[in-house]
């Protein structure tokens, strides 16, 4: 009878504990996918951005080749387009990656935290 009162009273010394530890546990795993869902909103913003920005400058090119009369303007513009359009998918993906960078740390935070209590 002794073991079992013993048994029954450390188990309710060491049950809120684990409660406790479960519950913070799901509130970090919430958050965190909660900071997951409005990074990952951005970075599809941004990617749409991007897009509808680089079929604008296709269209402007287009327009430009269109108008343009000797083949030595039209290799120019050709160029200048060529150029631009790098430039703009290295900004780019150099955002994303910020994007992504910034994602990770902000989902990953709530759950170090976590760790670092236990």
């Amino acid at each position: 009878m002794r073991r079992t009162k013993r048994a029954t009273q450390k188990r309710t010394r060491i049950e809120p504990r684990y409660q406790n530890a479960a519950s913070t546990g799901l509130k970090a795993a919430s958050q965190s996918v909660g900071e997951f869902n409005n990074g990952f909103r951005e970075i599809a913003d941004e990617m749409n951005e991007y897009s509808l920005r680089s079929l604008e400058n296709v269209f402007h090119a287009w327009q430009q080749f269109l108008d343009a009369r000797p083949l030595r303007q039209v290799v120019e513009l050709q160029t200048r387009y060529a150029q631009n359009a790098y430039e703009a998918y290295v900004a780019e993906i150099s955002r994303l990656g910020s994007l992504y960078l910034s994602l990770t740390r902000r989902v990953s935070k709530p759950l170090g935290q976590v760790s670092r209590r236990s």
